[in-house]
């Protein structure tokens, strides 16, 4: 019984170390030349600074309820693993947020943050985008959704732990996950990663660090 407990218990630390090894892809530094960052007459960006940290702004001159733009490197082509990011959304309401498995501008999946929305099931919203334009109406069900406190006006952590279809979010260093999902969109396995941006006048995004498992 000993010698099954054991073996049992071996097992399950080579499944743990299997896991764990990853290939890091460090975006903390946003070359311009080098990204795929929107700008446009609507849509402007700098690298500049919010609350003394170096960071990519986006900002949205006109409001639209249909908009969504990603500003990523492409290259990567990120199935499973673990994503790390810093989000601050200026203002009063907004929609910030991550891309991953990104194919180009209109196919991706996002989960985004509302921290107008904080405390509520509208906290935060997971999609996938497969159209030119911006339909985020269609997944307003509860299942897209999640209750969480998005912290308004200041940085905020995330982590994003995807492994197939499952993907579990974490808020400023949780014990538990803020939002798990179990059904990404089978149709979109692979891509890039990257900051997402929502309706929001103003966004400021960092520290983007991808552990892609191998």
């Amino acid at each position: 019984m000993k010698k099954i407990i054991l073996a049992i218990a071996l097992l399950a630390g080579l499944q743990t170390y299997a896991q764990q090894k990853y290939q890091v892809y460090n975006f903390s530094v946003v070359n311009p030349k080098q990204w795929v960052i929107p700008k446009n007459d609507t849509l402007d960006y700098e690298l500049g600074t919010y609350q003394g940290s170096n960071a990519l702004i986006i900002k949205r001159k006109i409001g639209n309820y249909k908009s969504a733009s990603l500003a990523y490197k492409p290259g990567l082509n990120f199935k499973d693993g673990i994503i790390d990011l810093d989000i601050a959304c200026p203002g009063k309401g907004g929609f910030v947020g991550l891309a991953f498995r990104i194919k180009d501008a209109h196919h991706y999946q996002v989960v985004y943050f509302r921290p107008g929305s904080s405390g509520t099931i509208n906290a935060i919203q997971y999609m996938p985008e497969k159209k030119a334009e911006f339909n985020w109406w269609d997944y307003e069900a509860t299942k897209y959704q999640a209750k969480a406190i998005v912290p308004q006006n200041k940085w905020f952590h995330v982590k994003a732990v995807i492994k197939g279809r499952r993907m579990e979010v974490y808020i400023d260093n949780a014990a538990k996950p803020d939002m798990v999902y179990t059904e990404l969109d089978a149709s979109l396995p692979n891509g890039a990663v990257g900051y997402w941006h929502g309706n929001t006048q103003m966004g400021a995004y960092k520290n983007l660090v991808v552990k892609a498992f191998n």
